[in-house]
């Protein structure tokens, strides 16, 4: 038996995750980390109108997969999520050979764009059940 998400829980767990990134935005300026501050604040903040826009852009992928009449037109994507998180762990391990700020900026971004992808793929199947 299958557990079925609920709106609450869904959104219960975009506000755990925005109050992480938040933690991490805090303890970016109390603790030292290899790369300073403003890497992390500059990666937060590209971050967040990353994340508004994601909803959108997998639903649409959604509806796209509905029309083509395929059979697992409720399930978004995954493969951004993995692409993003690959990406983003071979920016970081470039950071630490060319000791370049931006590729840890970059990488940071990436891995926090590929949580929300997969918290929003989860979150676009459900609006699309509902639609459906």
């Amino acid at each position: 038996m299958t557990r079925v998400a609920t709106l609450p829980r869904l959104i219960a767990v975009r506000l755990l995750w925005y109050a992480a990134v938040g933690a991490v935005a805090l303890l970016a300026f109390k603790l030292h980390t290899q790369f300073g501050a403003d890497v992390l604040l500059t990666a937060i903040a590209a971050y967040v109108p990353l994340s508004l826009s994601f909803l959108p852009v997998l639903a649409w992928l959604c509806g796209r997969r509905r029309e083509s009449g395929r059979a697992d037109a409720q399930a978004a994507p995954g493969w951004p999520g993995y692409l993003a998180a690959a990406t983003g762990i071979v920016m970081l391990a470039g950071y630490h050979v060319a000791a370049a700020p931006y590729l840890a900026e970059c990488g940071i971004l990436l891995l926090l764009v590929a949580a929300d992808l997969w918290l929003v793929r989860k979150e676009s199947a459900y609006f699309l059940a509902l639609a459906g």
